[in-house]
């Protein structure tokens, strides 16, 4: 039998969440009517507040933020950010906790810190995704005490949740399987150099090359083009006869420079995320897959635990070696 939820009792009511939540908590800013519509749709629906998820807010409603980072650059195709917000969006539902999303960027991390910022929009707890090391908000959390679970980005705090893939772990059992296969002389293609993920994935390749060697295009499929294009004209390209791009969007990059010097028979080719377009490409891409939507579900679970309970959790959510045309690794 599906769990009725109070987004159900709020569709039947045709009322907010929110406005369920304030019911249920006895706000004085509700009407009678609205009162009444609650609670005839949930005594129709048998739904039961939970008294101890209740009972938490004291009256005060709490309230999740979901924080992405320079989401206004985030290429075309590429769906992780709307899979975060749907997925910790979708969880949040079944709680009593009220969500909501900011974007921030740089200049605005500049104007205000986050602690400001949490305490203008009475935040109880952050999901936060996408900082750069070098990020204002990134070097705050290195002393911040309110609950937060921060997506692929480890802070030197144990007061901070963490959720994310073994990124290390992940690149160093792909380059594995790549050399197993036979593939060797493999550029390593990173992203942002001053981002977290990026560390750990150019660990991993690390501790399983010998020679390794490594290049930065910035999670950009235009720059990823222009340095395979580059590599070439320097005959440098030739060197090498695998590429791992960091990325999906990256390795589409390089696999559209490879097909225009007409030497895409010549490499193999591997991404990391497993994208909606890696299994539409020519030809399909070999890939790390991390289960995004999973990845956000854990990670609002964990911030509710943590607001709950106080202690911060680091988990890591299981990912799997696909194999498509673009690289033979099984």
């Amino acid at each position: 039998m599906k769990k009725i939820t109070i987004r159900d009792v709020a569709k039947l009511a045709n009322v907010s969440v929110s406005s369920v939540s304030h019911v249920f908590n006895h706000y004085d800013d509700i009407s009678e009517e609205t009162k009444r519509k609650v609670y005839d749709a949930a005594k129709k629906l048998g739904y039961v507040p939970n008294s101890a998820a209740r009972s938490l807010s004291s009256k005060q409603l709490k309230t999740v933020a979901l924080i992405l980072n320079d989401i206004n650059v985030i290429a075309r195709g590429v769906a992780m950010p709307l899979e975060i917000i749907s997925g910790v969006s979708d969880y949040l539902d079944d709680t009593e906790y009220e969500f909501v999303f900011y974007s921030t960027n740089l200049k605005k991390q500049k104007e205000k810190t986050l602690r400001q910022f949490c305490n203008e929009h009475n935040i109880s707890g952050v999901i936060i995704q996408g900082l750069r090391t070098t990020d204002p908000y990134y070097e705050e959390l290195k002393n911040f005490d309110l609950p937060v679970v921060a997506i692929d980005l480890h802070i030197d705090n144990e007061s901070i949740g963490i959720v994310s893939v073994d990124n290390k772990l992940a690149t160093y059992e792909m380059t594995n399987v790549l050399l197993e296969k036979g593939y060797q002389n493999i550029l390593f293609m990173n992203g942002d150099p001053k981002a977290s993920v990026s560390h750990e994935r150019e660990a991993g390749y690390r501790e399983a090359m010998a020679n390794p060697s490594v290049v930065y295009a910035d999670y950009s499929e235009k720059k990823a083009f222009d340095l395979v294009i580059d590599l070439f004209d320097s005959n440098k390209l030739l060197d090498y006869q695998t590429i791992f791009a960091a990325s999906d969007l990256m390795a589409i990059g390089c696999l559209k420079a490879l097909k225009e010097l007409k030497l895409i028979d010549q490499f193999a080719l591997v991404g990391f995320d497993d994208i909606t377009l890696a299994s539409y490409t020519t030809p399909t891409l070999t890939t790390v897959r991390q289960d995004i939507l999973k990845i956000a579900q854990v990670a609002a679970e964990n911030v509710i635990e943590h607001i709950e309970t106080g202690k911060a959790k680091h988990s890591f959510v299981e990912f799997e070696l696909i194999e498509r045309e673009s690289a033979k690794i099984f």
